[in-house]
């Protein structure tokens, strides 16, 4: 009764899957995390943002970034600063280390983005995003895509 339904979400979720294991295979000689990666990039768009607006824009990390965070000062990746305003706020922005990294993600994301050219055209693609994000939409992750600027 639900054939298709049940073959469209075993689709996304073994897409996910090896979507991952591409993307984490390709991060090992960085020493970074998927996570780690996704928060290099949102900070090189939007530097000097409070921990509260980096969990409100992250997809794909789930509960509070504050541990991920920590993890990646330690590391020397991003500066943690007291807000000008408010010295209760912190405000996170990448270090000479993470600018680096930053950069170095930003060509493994190229490397996937040309592999899916090979396999869908640019009009596929759009296809396969209104499709998903008319289901993403109706979930709680719509906000960070929001946020991020990926849909309206």
């Amino acid at each position: 009764m639900y054939r298709n339904q049940e073959i469209f979400r075993y689709l996304i979720l073994a897409s996910q899957r090896e979507g991952n294991r591409q993307l984490m295979k390709m991060l090992k000689g960085l020493d970074i995390t998927p996570s780690q990666a996704e928060v290099l990039r949102l900070l090189q768009q939007e530097p000097f943002i409070s921990l509260k607006d980096i969990g409100e824009r992250l997809i794909c990390e789930t509960g509070s970034p504050s541990r991920l965070i920590n993890t990646m000062v330690e590391k020397g990746l991003i500066i943690s600063k007291v807000d000008n305003k408010d010295n209760r706020l912190r405000r996170y922005k990448l270090s000479s280390l993470g600018i680096e990294q930053a950069e170095k993600v930003n060509e493994v994301e190229k490397t996937i983005y040309q592999s899916l050219q090979k396999i869908y055209t640019e009009e596929e693609i759009n296809t396969l995003n209104d499709l998903l994000f008319k289901y993403v939409s109706q979930t709680p992750l719509s906000g960070a895509f929001q946020k991020r600027g990926y849909i309206e």
